[in-house]
């Protein structure tokens, strides 16, 4: 059983939890592959709220709930909802707890997950607080580098180009600093490196940190997590469109290493298609690792696993 009732950041995860996650997440994988559908959660709602653009995410959630046998219910887009009369994410919650047994939300404004979690008498997810967290991306990722690398510790992770206002990144290092010996490089423009806020709370927790700015790094590396100018969150657009294209992963750049390379998609400019064909690009296979992982948790924090 986890240790908590809702997932609402990676701060929550430590080494025995994620090991526990990955061992039914393995389980979770072979029935995908063998059997397609079980009916560990025939008798439960599932509620899926993502107020904000989501298709891995969202269809990755929905595809874990139905393989699952689960019911799952659905609000799309804010203006579709009582969120365009005024009514407040306390509110809607309590509403939607009565209708399911799990709500997972996705949401613009950071912090509205604990908001939610904290009005809710169900267990919530969070899959999305803005530039917040994205805690169960941050799962994905690690069981990606724990089954490409087999190890979540001593590793050297460089990280761009967006540092600054990727949710992906925020729940990855917060993770994955808690497993010692690990080295972080963000690299992109310095307008958008982490800051020292991030930083000093990523040294506290015993990751070294270094700041480049370059596009790409590349000598002993370990895992090169890549994703997208977060072009929603750019309080000035002439920055976004300054950086989108000089800040690009080419095959001339990572040719030869035998880094993973890593991105959440989903892809704008940051890696070249000509990347794909490297047996190290395994974002795609990166994306599919969602369905078991979110059957886990799923299946997890109602008891059923």
């Amino acid at each position: 059983m986890l240790p908590f009732k809702s997932l609402i950041s990676s701060k929550q995860l430590t080494a025995e939890s994620i090991g526990e996650i990955f061992e039914i997440t393995d389980y979770m994988q072979d029935v995908v592959e063998t059997k397609g559908r079980i009916d560990t959660l025939s008798d439960k709602v599932v509620a899926l709220l993502f107020f904000e653009p989501s298709s891995r995410t969202m269809l990755s959630f929905q595809t874990a709930a139905q393989r699952l046998k689960a019911g799952p219910i659905f609000a799309q887009n804010a203006s579709s909802t009582s969120f365009e009369k005024g009514e407040s994410i306390e509110d809607m919650i309590k509403v939607v707890a009565g209708y399911s047994d799990i709500i997972v939300m996705r949401h613009a404004q950071p912090g509205s997950a604990q908001i939610a979690a904290d009005a809710s008498n169900v267990p919530f997810i969070n899959a999305g607080d803005g530039g917040n967290e994205h805690p169960t991306q941050a799962i994905i990722d690690v069981y990606t580098i724990h089954r490409n690398k087999g190890r979540l510790d001593n590793l050297h992770v460089v990280f761009g180009y967006d540092s600054l206002q990727s949710r992906s990144i925020h729940s990855l290092t917060r993770l994955l600093a808690q497993y010692p010996g690990n080295k972080f490089t963000f690299i992109g423009p310095e307008a958008l490196f982490p800051n020292q806020a991030m930083l000093d709370e990523l040294t506290t927790l015993g990751a070294e940190c270094d700041v480049q700015d370059c596009a790409a790094v590349t000598k002993d590396v370990d895992i090169i997590y890549l994703n997208r100018l977060q072009e929603e969150r750019f309080p000035d657009l002439q920055l976004f469109e300054q950086n989108r294209k000089k800040y690009r992963l080419t095959r001339a750049d990572v040719e030869g290493s035998d880094a993973l390379i890593l991105d959440p998609l989903p892809r704008i400019d940051e890696i070249a298609v000509e990347v794909d064909a490297l047996p190290n690009a395994v974002y795609f296979k990166q994306t599919s690792y969602g369905v078991p992982v979110r059957m886990a948790l799923l299946a997890s924090l109602l008891g059923r696993a």
